[in-house]
């Protein structure tokens, strides 16, 4: 069986959830992960219980069903035939993988693995507009006593307008909820995904901004913040986000080209709110096209153009959500051109992520995987 590090749990939702018609065919399917979803869930939120020995037959048994559910529909022929194959055929093995560094004991980064799953899930479930899914009685039971977590929970399955709801509030009930600066911004930034990548909508932002800055009472740099982003929204307007054929595969790479010139100079880093909505359609625009083009000849470089942006937006997860698509694009372009620069900028995350003050410590398994893409990359 190959080898690969950790990534998304939830990444099916998005394959399921996205597409209508498959989701159809599927639903019985879904029904039973989304099962094992709410059996994780409280010790997603929870260290010591994921990692008390009390709980891993639970939490084994969870992924092990789900891994087997993925199995099943990977086989399903309209979801393999539509742009959102992407993550879906990374699921089993990432879901195998997830398995083996939990029955091998390291639980605290098999944890970690699943919590940085967020920014993953988040990417996938933004991919495309779509209308926000409910899960609310099988929510009933199981709500966490933290609100903040209990909105990440919500915009991980795609409940946007539950989790939106949460975001606000956590935002307009400052300091009385007692929320911490750092998720005031995150929530800012989880409004932007939002209205920018999944609704494309700017008036929707632009009057959502509003309302939470009608709180007197938020930290005098958060009010900055949010000002930044109403004149930046305002000066878009609702205009409509550009959009390719499958002729003009030429006009989108210079799209791209252009959206990331700056990088040559250093100025790439997306440090203003004008970069940050920037990027964010940009990012909406290359899903798009990826969805209604699954076989583009352009793949492995959107993989890149995605994996760039992603590195470089603060409130994505800056280890797998990139290093899912510099994989792909390693694995299974190995022989484009563009797949060295994946390979390179996918070992710069891997080294960043095991670096700590007792210096660089790649496990085994991660360090086997990066000789095979090595190794794919050389042979071409």
């Amino acid at each position: 069986m190959r080898r690969f590090s950790p990534g998304s749990l939830f990444v099916l939702l998005a394959v399921l959830g996205s597409i209508a018609p498959a989701r159809a065919e599927v639903s019985d399917i879904m029904d039973q992960l989304m099962e094992q979803v709410f059996v994780l869930k409280p010790y997603m939120a929870s260290e010591s219980r994921f990692t008390d020995a009390a709980n891993a037959g639970e939490i084994s048994g969870a992924l092990g069903t789900m891994t087997d559910l993925s199995r099943a529909v990977n086989h399903e022929e309209r979801i393999t035939q539509t742009g959102f194959q992407v993550p879906g055929a990374l699921l089993t093995r990432q879901l195998e993988e997830i398995e083996v560094i939990f029955a091998t004991g390291n639980k605290s980064y098999a944890l970690t693995s699943l919590r940085s799953t967020l920014g993953v899930c988040m990417a996938c479930h933004t991919q495309l507009p779509a209308v926000s899914t409910g899960f609310t009685e099988a929510n009933e039971d199981k709500v966490l006593e933290d609100p903040f977590a209990e909105a990440e929970f919500l915009f991980l399955i795609r409940n946007f307008d539950a989790a939106l709801k949460l975001y606000s509030e956590a935002i307009q009930g400052y300091p009385r909820n007692g929320a911490q600066p750092r998720a005031l911004e995150t929530a800012l930034h989880r409004q932007l995904y939002y209205y920018t990548r999944v609704a494309r909508d700017m008036e929707g932002l632009s009057a959502t901004l509003r309302n939470d800055r009608g709180n007197p009472q938020l930290p005098a740099p958060f009010q900055q913040q949010v000002d930044g982003y109403i004149a930046a929204v305002d000066a878009l307007g609702n205009e409509p986000y550009p959009r390719f054929t499958k002729q003009q595969d030429t006009a989108l790479r210079s799209y791209a080209q252009a959206q990331i010139d700056e990088e040559a100079s250093g100025g790439f880093n997306l440090g203003t709110p004008e970069k940050v909505l920037a990027w964010l359609q940009f990012s909406s625009v290359l899903y798009e096209y990826l969805d209604e083009h699954p076989q583009t000849p352009l793949k492995p470089d959107i993989y890149y153009w995605l994996s760039f942006g992603e590195r470089r937006y603060i409130y994505s997860s800056p280890h797998f959500l990139p290093g899912l698509y510099l994989k792909q694009c390693v694995l299974d372009y190995p022989q484009s051109p563009v797949a060295k620069k994946c390979l390179a900028e996918y070992e710069e995350i891997v080294t960043v992520l095991f670096t700590g003050s007792g210096g660089t410590n790649i496990p085994p398994d991660v360090t086997d995987e990066l000789d095979m893409m090595r190794t794919l990359v050389a042979g071409h």
